[in-house]
């Protein structure tokens, strides 16, 4: 568990309640999750920020604590982000530093598009600008592969629902996955368990939707003009965004620095979290306003691979 989250709620542009999760004073950052969990993948995020940060994370509407909105055209990512201004003006956060994580990524990068006076600066980890169907476990089958599966998954939520119940909850998951490559055998267990006691939770009908308006979004464009201090950090064995689209976000976003985590998978937070502690501050260190004390922390047990800097 997260410790010293403040659970609130609040009603969004259409009425749809968003369940969010504030922490702590001072100069405010923006958590934005996956759509494979909740806040707990970032909880090694929380231990590294320290008390030192207003944190304010959230649910995307439709999943885990938010309420299902009406309309589910309003699943798609301008949408999140209508969300989090919501949320940003709530809690009176004129200006923060965004922290994404896979579909947060995309999340932070609309929110730059649309609002990006608001933002001191953006964390990229583990995700891409837009069309991860075309990017997908590094083959362009997956374009044609992945949608006629969300439409297996939607037209069959309830049986997707009781097979991952089960498939969540078996002690021996966690081993098969990281025999498969789908995470490090470095992955903190007790995180990823939090994950998948969250995942458990999900109305797969809402999730195919929100996956396929996810695949449909693309900011590619506004990346050469993002003009926002960037740090982008992926695992080089990241099968769901893989590396190669973080060196083309890094070629694209000027200025930007890019860490390669050598053995990170998709869920390099949780696997590598000393790296992603030292790189953060690193990182923080150089926004004014948000270069804070580091807390203690232990140092980085596992090796990077060349840092690029663009």
């Amino acid at each position: 568990m997260v410790p010293g989250l403040v659970h609130k709620r609040a009603a969004s542009f259409d009425g749809t309640e968003i369940a969010y999760h504030v922490r702590g004073d001072g100069p405010a950052v923006v958590l934005a999750n996956g759509l494979g969990g909740t806040y707990e993948a970032f909880r090694h995020v929380y231990a590294a920020l320290g008390d030192r940060y207003k944190i304010l994370s959230w649910d995307y509407r439709g999943l885990y604590r938010s309420g299902r909105p009406r309309d589910l055209a309003t699943l798609k990512v301008p949408y999140h982000v209508r969300d989090l201004v919501m949320l940003l003006d709530r809690e009176k956060v004129d200006r923060a530093l965004f922290i994404g994580w896979s579909m947060g990524v995309q999340v932070n990068f609309e929110l730059a598009r649309r609002n990006r006076r608001r933002m001191a600066g953006i964390v990229v980890i583990n995700g891409t600008y837009g069309s991860p169907f075309r990017t997908a476990m590094a083959s362009r089958l997956a374009r044609y592969v992945i949608p006629p599966a969300l439409t297996l998954m939607k037209a069959n939520a309830n049986l997707f629902a009781r097979a991952s119940h089960v498939a969540l909850g078996w002690n021996g998951l966690i081993p098969v996955m990281a025999r498969l490559g789908l995470v490090s055998h470095d992955v903190d267990e007790d995180a990823m368990r939090a994950v998948a006691d969250e995942f458990r939770t999900l109305d797969f009908g809402i999730y195919s939707d929100m996956l396929r308006a996810l695949g449909a979004h693309d900011a590619r464009d506004l990346l050469p003009d993002l003009d926002l201090p960037t740090l982008i950090i992926t695992g080089d064995r990241d099968l769901m965004t893989p590396v190669f689209t973080a060196r083309k976000m890094n070629r694209m976003i000027r200025g930007s620095r890019l860490i390669i985590v050598a053995g990170g998978t998709h869920y390099t937070p949780v696997e590598f979290p000393h790296i992603i502690a030292d790189e953060l501050h690193r990182f923080l260190a150089g926004i004014t306003g948000w270069n804070a004390a580091r807390p203690d922390y232990p140092q980085a047990a596992a090796a990077h691979l060349p840092t690029e800097t663009k």
